[in-house]
């Protein structure tokens, strides 16, 4: 039969961690490193989310949603009748007309609602 005190000792002296000599410098770099502003992550998010969000909306132009939009309001609810007389073209031939420009007003009224309900989080 194994020695008991044996095993209780080398549980002790396993369960103990050794103090390092720079264990104080190493706590106070992390807390200072947890401190630290996140200001700049969160510019570097918001641009990338930025970027994403227009990328997405030119895709959604050249996929022609605009018109398919129309036809379904033309055709469900003909009180509702978005139109701009001009179409202007974007850069790369892309036609850009009133829907388009709801579709972006209501993407930056998501965008601004998760700024504010992030905002609000973090107060």
């Amino acid at each position: 039969m194994a020695d008991r005190t044996f095993e209780m000792e080398l549980d002790r002296l396993f369960g103990e961690h050794p103090a390092f000599a720079d264990a104080d410098l190493f706590a106070l770099r992390v807390e200072t490193s947890l401190d630290r502003g996140w200001t700049l992550r969160r510019f570097l998010i918001g641009g990338l989310g930025l970027a994403g969000g227009l990328v997405g909306a030119v895709q959604l132009m050249g996929y022609g949603v605009a018109p398919k939009l129309e036809a379904f309001l033309a055709q469900n609810a003909p009180t509702i009748q978005v139109k701009w007389t001009d179409t202007h073209l974007l850069p790369g031939g892309l036609e850009m007309n009133g829907e388009i420009l709801w579709m972006s007003a209501a993407m930056a009224v998501v965008a601004i609602g998760f700024a504010v309900t992030r905002a609000i989080r973090e107060i």
